[in-house]
């Protein structure tokens, strides 16, 4: 096989299968979900490309299970105020991995309404 229709192969597969792509975070993520003040904690398992608004939309049902909650904020965990701060803003343009730059430490209190 000639080296240019190798190279056209290999683009169609990429093209095929966008989240091998270097800017795509498809690879799932586990992030602890606190309830503030309390010593309840629950860990759910979520797509980094998501947006935020698929993110609250997946973990409501397990949120008002969980933590008997069915109106709530969730509030970045390791910031100023902590509990206090201001909620993550409900958005189809931000993606969970733009909240940090470091996955592995991303965590978030659940505040009641």
């Amino acid at each position: 096989m000639s080296q240019q229709i190798e190279i056209q192969l290999a683009d169609s597969r990429q093209n095929l299968n966008p989240e091998q792509n270097e800017e795509h975070h498809f690879t799932p993520v586990t992030i602890r979900f606190k309830l503030i003040y309390t010593t309840a904690i629950r860990y759910y398992t979520v797509c980094p490309d998501w947006t935020i608004w698929q993110l609250m939309e997946f973990v409501k049902p397990y949120i008002a299970i969980d933590f008997e909650l069915t109106h709530f904020d969730i509030v970045v965990a390791g910031q100023p105020l902590a509990e206090h701060a201001e909620a993550l803003r409900i958005s189809n343009n931000v993606k969970v991995h733009d909240i940090t730059e470091n996955m592995n430490y991303l965590c978030f209190y659940v505040r009641p309404q």
